[in-house]
């Protein structure tokens, strides 16, 4: 009878253990070290309801994930929790120091002019913080990605969400042999180097199809206007499934819960 007792408290625990695991909502943080960026980063891993490492999984890489992370992956485990979408795990992407090395890791170039379409000079943008895209590109792509691939069942359906330098970045890795499905770009700062991401657009072939949903506010002019002439060059190209929202009453930040939540029920079938 004692033994009965014992080994029903192990079941008991095992169950518990196997329910904390594959049924709450929680974050678990990994750590990397990447050559390319010559240091360590973190990112972070959300699972769906019922995980399990026999079926296999989307993912969506969020960047920003200081800001963003925490909101992504409650709407998104309630969604496939409720059917509304996959069932998918959440890779969320902080920056380190993200007053400095988040313009780093998600811009191209040293822009020489503002969001309003100011021009400044180097004192503004300059190495300290801007311009290493390429090595955050390499990072992610070569490092990150195929880590999360060893570690968790996906299935190569990839997502990537960018909110504003994010979505900046999103556009500019178009042209590159970028490995995403679906692309988010919220309120893009396609502004930076006087709208370079369209240009290499036009000049560019696309090596892959993508859908993307891309939404923005009108708020300065100039940054709307250079969305618009983006917009506008996605439309022509076949390889692109677009899907657009203009938020006329919303601002640069608080358009970001409705362009996940319309965006992610579209593109995540």
């Amino acid at each position: 009878m004692k033994g009965l007792l014992v080994l029903g408290l192990i079941l008991i625990s095992q169950f518990s253990m196997a329910q904390d695991t594959i049924c709450i909502n929680k974050t678990i943080e990994h750590k990397i070290y990447s050559e390319y960026l010559e240091e360590e980063r973190s990112y972070w891993i959300s699972l769906p309801l019922n995980y399990s490492d026999t079926l296999s999984y989307p993912v969506i890489y969020v960047l920003d994930a200081e800001w963003r992370f925490d909101l992504i992956r409650n709407i998104t485990f309630y969604l496939g929790a409720d059917g509304k979408i996959q069932n998918s795990i959440i890779v969320g992407i902080p920056h380190i120091d993200w007053e400095e090395k988040r313009g780093r890791d998600l811009t191209f170039s040293q822009s020489r002019n503002e969001y309003d379409g100011e021009k400044v000079d180097s004192t503004w943008y300059n190495e300290a913080n801007s311009g290493q895209g390429m090595k955050f590109y390499h990072y992610f792509i070569h490092e990150l990605i195929p880590e999360v691939n060893n570690n968790y069942p996906t299935n190569s359906y990839e997502t990537l969400i960018g909110h504003s330098y994010g979505g900046y970045f999103g556009g500019y890795i178009l042209s590159l042999n970028h490995p995403f499905e679906v692309i988010h770009m919220y309120d893009p700062s396609i502004w930076f180097s006087n709208g370079e991401v369209i240009n290499r657009l036009k000049n560019n072939n696309l090596q892959k199809e993508v859908k993307i949903h891309l939404t923005y506010q009108p708020i300065p002019e100039f940054h709307k206007s250079k969305i618009e002439e983006f917009i506008s060059e996605l439309e022509k190209n076949q390889k692109v499934s677009l899907t657009t929202e203009f938020y006329r009453d919303e601002t640069h930040n608080s358009l970001f819960l409705d362009s996940f939540y319309q965006g992610i029920t579209k593109t995540n079938k």
